[in-house]
């Protein structure tokens, strides 16, 4: 027998909380297509959570099938962590430029160094391989342009030296924020937040521990599977906290879940807020 009965029916517990509350995330999207956002905050957020969703989806692909057991199937651990990470990550962008809390002095501030980064990234790559397309120029023009005007901005002067001194050198961070702050400001647990992201990331580097575990791993081994529920456990929480929040963005827009999912969702929602503790 390759799993126990209680083995399988965990991974078949959290593979139908993952769609219902997948299914609703989706949902939401859904009713956000056609709507205009009224400032640039809410229109990369509606994206950023697009962006989220499809990871979401992604990940669903790569389980492996709960309803029907084969010995002889692929199951890909360091795909499905890469792509979980995303997600997450996904979230602590959607958080960061989508955040009302801040005057809006920082909120502006907060888009125009995430576009700066974004800019300047893809500057630095243009130059690696030594583009001379007009394109380019006008990337690097956009640079010089935007990295004046952060540097004019009023919020320049209350940021981290440190931060300061990064812009000013040509390497802008993405956010101004330390990962520890961006969780407090949106009342994340930062030990399950860290937690989620470094389990995943052994799965996903290629050194030594996840080059042992991939000729150590066979699907239909009880260890295994257990191993391939933790891309979902560890999104789940987040994929709530990202539906909620667009909820809190769109409230006239946006469906409420039906009350099974809303259960569901509470219950691996309390983990992004309290983490193991809860």
């Amino acid at each position: 027998m390759l799993y126990s009965a209680d083995d399988w029916d965990k991974y078949r517990a959290c593979i139908r909380d993952y769609d219902s509350i997948l299914e609703h995330a989706r949902a939401v999207s859904a009713s956000l297509a056609s709507l205009t956002p009224n400032s640039v905050q809410l229109k990369y957020a509606e994206q950023i959570y697009v962006k989220l969703i499809v990871h979401g989806v992604t990940l669903r692909t790569l389980a492996p099938n709960p309803w029907k057991r084969r010995a002889d199937e692929l199951w890909d651990l360091g795909s499905m962590s890469a792509i979980a990470r995303c997600l997450i990550e996904a979230l602590d962008a959607l958080f960061y430029i989508s955040d009302t809390g801040p005057m809006q002095e920082e909120r502006d501030f907060r888009l125009q160094l995430w576009l700066l980064h974004d800019q300047t990234r893809r500057s630095k790559m243009l130059d690696a391989i030594g583009s001379t397309h007009q394109q380019a120029d006008e990337i690097r023009h956009g640079v010089s342009t935007r990295t004046e005007s952060i540097q004019n901005h009023p919020y320049f002067a209350k940021l981290k030296l440190n931060h300061r001194k990064s812009i000013l050198e040509g390497d802008p961070p993405s956010f101004h924020l330390s990962q520890k702050e961006r969780c407090v400001a949106k009342g994340l647990d930062y030990n399950y937040f860290n937690i989620s992201t470094m389990q995943l990331s052994q799965y996903v580097h290629t050194l030594p521990f996840s080059v042992h575990q991939l000729f150590e791993f066979r699907a239909g081994n009880p260890d295994s599977l257990h191993l391939m529920t933790l891309p979902f456990e560890y999104t789940l929480p987040f994929i709530c906290c990202a539906a909620l929040e667009m909820q809190a963005l769109f409230p006239e827009r946006t469906p409420e879940p039906p009350s099974r999912v809303r259960i569901k969702m509470n219950c691996w929602h309390a983990y992004a807020l309290k983490g193991f503790a809860k």
